[in-house]
């Protein structure tokens, strides 16, 4: 469960906690108001009904306590019977019309003396807890409308604040994900007093110090791998002249000369490829678009590559038709992609198969596809393979250093194009790149 849903769900129930734990208070107390205001009812009936009888004694007339009685048994609904003592024993007054007895109601009685005269009222405890009953229901009534508008209000803002502040995580989480990906230096809204705001400004401090030691290891690697290229490059010289001249010495020691040239050579093209992929990440590569045919640089890259398609028996087959076009591009640059991924497709395929390149340009962009019939990519292993430094399942055996297809990407994305692959669909791997190419004025 999320903890939107989470924070939602405890905010609604702290609400109906309170909520139900107030509607029993509330009805708490009106209950009891509502039996003292029978009981202040009962009491002021009582003290009328003396004050009558000590009127009857005072004028010396019976009937009008009996009368007073008879009138007042029948008009009131809680009052079951009445009776009356003149001296001579308590008798039942005589009511106009007989009230039925309700089943199981024992009567409340209530005697009233005075100095000569009494009276007696026996009270329906049925009738005065109907009267409660009716009086509390319209308190219920009220009260489940309360609670419903209250619950509805709580869940609104409980949902409200839930939203507000799992979007502050959410986005604390998305640019956390950031400085994972290696954006290191992204900042977030620190503003506030709360947890929150003391997470998203550790992550800011964090965030920089990152900054700071990517761009201390970028200075540092350019700073050396630029250093290794005089002395690679002498090396590498000095080691064709020996071989150029390979007669002079026996074989195993030209065949060491041959190994010193192609390892200076491998750690040469290592170290341009991290000189370049360096420039690009500190904003120091620049484009330098030309008019050029996007189609016809697609088959020079094959062409400068088929005679190590053939080494290896491989057929490497262009499809690029289409009429002559100009559009401003940058030709060194894709060319060193065209390169890479053409010569990884020709890599990693076995002798006897074939690579396809497939290039469009139309609609002010410029699309190519390099398919093999090698071992493939496996599940979710495109997502890594534009890495610096990340290999595929593939890779062991075959050499490399990780950082062609990186430089690729990187080089893609200054274009403003986008770079990915996928499993070919009859076995294989597909690489794919697409780039703007506005035409030439």
């Amino acid at each position: 469960m999320k903890l939107f849903h989470k924070l939602g769900a405890a905010l609604m129930a702290a609400a109906l906690a309170a909520a139900l734990l107030l509607s029993a208070i509330f009805f708490s107390f009106q209950s009891r108001t509502v039996g003292e205001a029978q009981r202040a009812r009962l009491q002021a009936l009582e003290q009328s009904v003396s004050a009558m009888t000590g009127e009857a004694e005072l004028a010396g007339d019976p009937l009008m306590l009996v009368d007073y009685l008879s009138g007042l048994c029948f008009s009131r609904a809680e009052i079951l019977s009445c009776g009356v003592d003149i001296g001579r024993g308590m008798v039942p007054v005589r009511l106009p019309r007989a009230k039925p007895a309700a089943k199981g109601d024992v009567p409340l009685t209530r005697l009233l003396r005075g100095r000569k005269y009494s009276a007696r009222l026996d009270l329906s405890t049925k009738a005065l807890a109907r009267e409660r009953d009716d009086a509390l229901s319209g308190v219920w009534h009220d009260l489940a409308a309360a609670f419903l508008a209250s619950m509805a209000a709580a869940a609104l803002i409980g949902l409200l604040l839930a939203r507000r502040l799992t979007r502050r995580l959410r986005r604390l989480a998305a640019e956390a994900a950031e400085v994972g990906e290696g954006r290191f230096g992204v900042k977030t809204d620190a503003s506030g007093s709360d947890e929150v705001a003391e997470l998203a400004a550790a992550l800011n401090s964090m965030s920089e110090k990152l900054l700071e030691l990517e761009t201390m290891k970028k200075n540092f690697t350019a700073s050396v791998t630029h250093e290794l290229r005089s002395p690679l490059g002498v090396i590498e010289t000095y080691a064709s002249l020996l071989l150029a001249e390979s007669g002079r010495f026996a074989e195993e020691d030209a065949e060491v000369f041959r190994r010193i040239k192609e390892n200076a050579s491998r750690l040469a093209n290592f170290v341009t490829a991290t000189l370049d992929l360096a420039r690009i990440e500190r904003g120091k590569m620049e484009l330098r678009p030309a008019p050029a045919d996007p189609l016809a640089l697609t088959r020079d890259a094959a062409d400068f590559l088929r005679p190590k398609a053939a080494e290896k028996d491989l057929r490497l087959d262009v499809e690029a038709a289409g009429p002559a076009a100009s559009a401003m591009l940058d030709r060194e640059l894709l060319t060193h992609v065209l390169t890479n991924l053409i010569s990884n497709a020709i890599k990693f395929t076995p002798a006897g198969g074939a690579v396809t390149v497939r290039a469009s340009s139309a609609g002010g962009n410029y699309r190519v596809e390099v398919e093999d019939t090698g071992p493939g990519l496996r599940e979710g292993e495109g997502e890594k393979l534009f890495r610096p430094f990340a290999q595929g399942s593939a890779a062991p055996g075959h050499g490399g250093t990780g950082l062609g297809l990186a430089l690729s990407k990187s080089i893609i994305e200054l274009h403003g194009g986008r770079i990915g692959c996928r499993a070919a669909a009859g076995g294989g791997a597909l690489f794919w790149f697409e780039v703007p190419a506005p035409a030439a004025q």
